[in-house]
């Protein structure tokens, strides 16, 4: 086959080209410092990374979901304590109605307390969170579910429960409904402590000491479920922690550029490229003269 000028000029500048793309790949992946960029690169690779990386993604809304749901625990935690700090003073209150030698007047001050302790159970029992009623079940935007008319009180919510899925194939409940807040007995029990000191009945207010006693355990019951869902949530994100340092590892050995090996190349690239130049230079000037001679 005859080789001709133009042939050997195009093959030249071709070769140069390449030298060119390949020093170019290098300067990005040494800016960069990853060597996968894109899948032609390398489609294994590259494909790899991308299952790497939705994993790490579906780790993030997993530690996103157990963030908020722990949230939720710490704010029950809190109104809990509100609620058991009210059980103690109607359970004192109760303690000194019982007492044979209190008044009618006395015990009717005292029913005046316990009033007030149940308008603030109620009002604990309506607080939010981020917006949202917690004692709702569902109904986060009912942020009224409970209502006292003086005389018993009402609950307006669901019994709907909140999860939140914290890893793969694991939800987990965040939410106490008001059902179960009434369940405790909570309100019952202080209307029936009212009631028995405005009748000014000892007997019965001694007796309700009892009924208080039940509520706060019914409280710490509710108190103790809610730690232990913030507990399972905690030690699930340790995990997820976990593994995602595992992934982010397996990602950085698969994309990742070795400097060191990069500028290596690039230097090597950079003189073949010049000795190219070079090469190319020359063959391109000849002219016919140049075989005359």
């Amino acid at each position: 086959m005859r080789v001709t000028q133009s042939m050997m000029s195009r093959n030249l500048i071709q070769n140069l080209n390449l030298n060119r793309e390949n020093m170019n790949g290098l300067q990005q992946a040494a800016a960069t410092g990853k060597e996968i960029s894109a899948s032609s690169d390398d489609p294994v690779r590259f494909a790899r990374a991308a299952r790497y990386r939705k994993t790490l993604a579906q780790y993030d809304q997993y530690m996103r979901n157990g963030n908020d749901g722990i949230g939720w625990a710490d704010n029950y935690a809190m109104v809990m304590n509100e609620f058991q700090n009210l059980v103690v003073e109607a359970r004192n209150v109760a303690i000194q109605g019982s007492d044979a030698a209190q008044s009618s007047q006395t015990r009717l001050v005292l029913a005046n307390r316990i009033d007030g302790i149940i308008e603030q159970s109620v009002s604990i029992a309506n607080s939010s969170f981020l917006g949202k009623s917690i004692f709702s079940g569902t109904d986060t935007r009912n942020l009224q579910p409970f209502a006292y008319d003086g005389v018993s009180v009402s609950y307006s919510g669901n019994d709907s429960k909140m999860t939140r899925r914290v890893s793969e194939g694991m939800d987990v409940e965040v939410n106490i409904t008001g059902s179960e807040l009434s369940a405790a007995s909570l309100f019952n029990s202080l209307i029936d402590l009212r009631s028995a000191l405005t009748a000014n009945d000892a007997a019965t207010t001694a007796s309700l000491i009892t009924d208080m006693d039940v509520a706060a355990d019914n409280l710490l019951s509710l108190e103790s479920r809610n730690g232990l869902s913030k507990s399972h949530m905690q030690m699930t994100q340790s995990r997820i922690e976990t593994a995602k340092t595992n992934v982010l590892s397996f990602l950085s050995e698969t994309e990742d550029a070795n400097l060191a090996e990069v500028i290596m190349e690039y230097n090597a690239e950079e003189m073949a490229y010049q000795a190219a130049l070079q090469t190319t230079s020359k063959a391109i000037q000849l002219n016919i003269m140049d075989f005359i001679r």
